[in-house]
């Protein structure tokens, strides 16, 4: 039964709608006696005779007709399967699986996919969102095509990272904080603040966790998340405040955004590949995009 291959199912098909071995070869356009062959060693895997013959006549047996139609819905099945397997290596219908972190998802990546799809509308984005270290690992483990991520990763062999662009870092305090009419300020007039950063240690807490060491002053952490946008409500709610990438998660009036001057703060956003694995051509397309786009500087207008 494991070795029935598709060209013995249609030569059975076209057999069992002609109901004549030489009307069939002739459709088939092969000899006659390969089509004979074919039917007997397809019998022979079935293990049941599929056709009676009667003089040069050649029958349906009712085995054979109650085969007929599961022999369609395999050669179905495996066109299917075939057309499944070309769409995947398809650069106009294949499949990108993107790993991204959240600030990239809420409008940066939206945008550039609508861009790219007005183009190639047949191609299909999978998403997910993670933190810095899970995107990674996606890639490594070849769940992500593609990431999105920032800053640069690190002693990971075998990934290609290129520069997007710059996510500006600002400092958003509560409405009515002591630093909410100032233009701008420094870390040092954060060093004694309650402040609301991200849980996992790669990504942006390693650039805000950097920058304080470099100048000697300590975090004084009081609440972790990764999800900006619970963060940017706990700091609405006066719990904390924090450096976010601009822009913010969501507009609101109940914070402020405070320009850092001293330093200023960037963190490189970069698209990243496994270039141990070859990528698919839909996901070749979108890289050339991105990085025909590449050298943006984001959140100026929004802290100006």
């Amino acid at each position: 039964m494991d070795r029935i291959n598709p060209d013995w199912l249609r030569t059975f098909l076209e057999v069992a709608r002609t109901e004549h071995l030489g009307s069939a070869a002739e459709r088939l356009q092969a000899d006659q006696s390969t089509v004979s062959r074919k039917i007997s060693r397809l019998e022979e895997e079935v293990g049941v005779a599929l056709f009676e013959r009667v003089g040069r006549s050649i029958r349906l047996t009712w085995a054979g007709r109650r085969f007929v139609p599961r022999a369609e819905r395999l050669l179905n099945e495996i066109r299917d399967a075939i057309a499944d397997a070309e769409g995947a290596v398809s650069a106009e219908t294949g499949e990108v699986h993107i790993g991204f972190l959240h600030t990239v998802g809420t409008r940066w990546l939206p945008d550039r996919l609508a861009r790219f799809l007005q183009s190639h509308p047949a191609v299909r984005f999978i998403l997910a969102e993670g933190t810095a270290a899970e995107v990674v690992s996606g890639l490594v483990a070849g769940n992500f095509d593609l990431g999105i991520l920032g800053p640069p990763p690190t002693h990971v062999p075998g990934l290609e990272i290129h520069p997007l662009f710059q996510e500006q870092l600002a400092v958003v305090v509560p409405a009515g904080h002591r630093l909410s009419g100032s233009r701008w300020c420094s870390l040092l007039d954060l060093a004694d603040e309650p402040l609301i950063l991200p849980r996992s240690r790669s990504g942006l807490r390693k650039v805000i966790d950097d920058a304080f060491e470099a100048r000697g002053l300590v975090t004084q952490v009081a609440y972790e998340g990764d999800d900006l946008a619970i963060v940017q409500g706990l700091i609405e709610a006066g719990l904390g405040i924090s450096l976010l990438p601009m822009p913010l998660p969501a507009p609101s009036t109940r914070v402020a955004v405070i320009e850092l001057r001293e330093p200023p703060l960037e963190r490189t956003m970069t698209l990243c590949w496994d270039s141990r694995r070859m990528l698919p051509p839909a996901a070749r397309l979108f890289v050339q995009q991105l990085l025909s786009e590449a050298g943006e500087r984001t959140g100026l207008p929004a802290i100006a």
